[in-house]
């Protein structure tokens, strides 16, 4: 074995190296021969433990005296690969390697940057210290800043770091600022920027990451057309045999309806891995046609041989939970109980969310209680189901215990909505105020109009209006601008019957999203509610009637509803006002 080390180097046996046990046996024989204090071969051997056993690097590291600016920025590629980030250790590392005056190199600011995603002040030094460092000119720097930002939910920034890259932009960072787009919900932006990116590079340049975030983007959009033109686009440039294209193509379908298309596309896919056959039946599974969903799943253990896997049955409990079948849903949990690990966070979370639609939220509680590991979308799934479920005490309670509790696990901008929802159903809002204050203040991030669009609903039920209105008046102007917060102000105006604000928030609203019916019966209404008379402007624009308003003349000398004549005007000249 010594021979070996000393005739093969230590680089060529730690490729060889897949477990603990290898690396660690190789390890003890560098140290006995003196290898481990030597910089090259110590380099190697923590980037090899980074991949496979992250905890064991660490050890190694914290026991080399003055590491090298290579196995730093191992160490903080490390911390960019765990499943629950550790940032505080990352940036300190990152400032620990700026202390020692060491030069940074892009490859230190990329590795930062992945371990820190979606931290945004964290995000904001870094991206300083490589400008100060001169490092910010890297393409890939740049290329990860684009992505960073947009992980955080700052899609403007992301876009204005993109916009400085003129003449220098490549498929990658197109494809960062779609993808940024696509997460952020705007698909309609996205698939500008890809018509766009066809303008500025080649027409055939596109990558398999591009071709996927603008058919996520489309299926969002549910455009048939759209669907297609990217599909023949994708064979065009020869990407319609990936089997990531494929598997992007069928649910493009399925999310709007063609599932004649989305299986075809799924029979001319050979081979099929088991991501293509999630795809197919959770294609089914959501368009409503379980029995065909449940019959592909069995063709996929019987004739593909293939084994499902939790991403499998995740599918099948979604589309139970979205339409309230939970006879299946019990048949899928008893198959989980009996087949697979009863442990799994991702399971156990689409447990949870099946059975708090399906409104026993009791059992949604005792899978929770006995789920060894919980992440965010498993404390998040359990919020919401005490939310929707009447309880929204206790779905604070339990957000309050996930601060506490959890300190690897923070709250993201899906949890904190499902406490406000949890506040707005309960009519809470003290709380709904702080935790939109602890959003921003303590965990750094942007709520966005489903945040605000809570608060508003909250305010206006309790019969805040003008504080409702107030807080869509200190908003950014863009968000100012959406309908659905003056929408749900009207509608609050309506119940308290406050004429003078529906007014304005009806002005607003045309302003905004135009002169629609439902505004103006909201807007009548509103007049009824506070014992008025709707003013003349405030007529249905399709017949000139006025809305809400339904008058019948009652001939009196018969006896009531026994003769009853409709105006022609549609204003009152009778005794009775229906």
């Amino acid at each position: 074995m010594q021979r070996s080390v000393f005739t093969y180097g230590p680089q060529r046996l730690l490729k060889m190296c897949k477990s603990r046990s290898e690396i660690s046996q190789l390890h003890t024989l560098m140290i006995k021969i003196g290898l481990d204090i030597v910089p090259f071969p110590s380099s190697k051997l923590l980037a090899s433990c980074v991949m496979v056993d992250f905890e064991y690097a660490r050890s190694i590291f914290q026991r080399i005296e003055n590491p090298n600016l290579f196995m730093c920025t191992t160490m903080l590629r490390g911390y960019s690969l765990l499943e629950i980030p550790e940032i505080s250790e990352a940036v300190g590392l990152f400032n620990s390697i700026r202390l020692r005056g060491l030069s940074l190199d892009q490859f230190t600011f990329i590795a930062t940057l992945k371990s820190c995603l979606r931290r945004s002040k964290v995000g904001d030094e870094i991206h300083g210290a490589a400008v100060r460092s001169g490092c910010d000119l890297f393409l890939n720097v740049r290329n990860m800043l684009i992505s960073f930002y947009s992980s955080c939910g700052m899609i403007q920034q992301s876009h204005k770091v993109f916009d400085e890259m003129i003449n220098r932009r490549d498929v990658v960072s197109w494809g960062a600022l779609i993808a940024g787009y696509v997460e952020f919900r705007q698909p309609a932006k996205a698939l500008d920027l890809f018509v766009a990116m066809q303008s500025e590079l080649k027409s055939s340049s596109t990558s398999t990451t591009v071709a996927v975030s603008v058919l996520q983007a489309s299926a969002e959009l549910t455009d048939h057309s759209l669907g297609e033109s990217i599909h023949g686009y994708c064979g065009k440039v020869g990407l319609v045999s990936d089997r990531n294209i494929a598997s992007s193509l069928i649910t493009t379908y399925s999310n709007s309806g063609r599932m004649d298309s989305a299986h075809k596309i799924f029979r001319e896919t050979n081979p099929r891995d088991v991501v293509v056959w999630n795809c197919i039946v959770d294609g089914y599974a959501r368009s409503g046609e379980l029995e065909q969903s449940l019959n592909l799943l069995q063709q996929m253990e019987s004739e593909a041989g293939l084994t499902p896997n939790a991403a499998t049955l995740v599918g099948l409990l979604v589309a139970c939970a979205s339409s309230g079948n939970l006879t299946l849903g019990r048949h899928i949990h008893s198959r989980i109980t009996a087949e697979m690990e009863t442990n799994d966070t991702i399971l156990g979370t689409a447990l949870i969310d099946m059975y708090s639609k399906c409104g026993h939220i009791d059992k949604a509680t005792e899978i929770f209680d006995k789920m060894c590991t919980r992440d965010v979308k498993s404390w998040t799934a359990m919020i919401a189901g005490f939310g929707t479920n009447g309880r929204p005490k206790a779905a604070l309670e339990l957000f309050h215990q996930m601060e506490e509790e959890e300190q690897n696990t923070k709250p993201n901008a899906v949890t904190f909505l499902a406490a406000l929802n949890a506040c707005s159903h309960g009519g809470l809002v003290a709380a709904a105020r702080e935790c939109l204050r602890r959003m921003v203040d303590v965990y750094g991030l942007r709520p966005r109009i489903e945040h605000y669009g809570c608060v508003v609903d909250v305010l206006v039920r309790s019969g805040m209006v003008r504080e409702g209105y107030e807080l869509i008046e200190n908003l950014p102007p863009n968000e100012r601008r959406d309908p659905l917060l003056w929408r749900s102000l009207l509608s609050g105006c309506r119940l308290h019957g406050d004429v003078e604000l529906a007014e304005l928030a009806r002005r607003k609203l045309i302003e905004v999203d135009g002169q629609l019916p439902t505004d103006e019966i909201l807007m009548s209404a509103t007049y009824t509610s506070a014992g008025k008379l709707p003013e003349p402007a405030v007529v249905d624009m399709f017949s000139g009637r006025f809305v809400g308003v339904s008058s019948v003349w009652v001939d009196p000398t018969f006896p009531i509803g026994s003769h009853i004549e409709h105006t022609e005007t549609g204003r009152t000249r009778s005794h009775y006002e229906l």
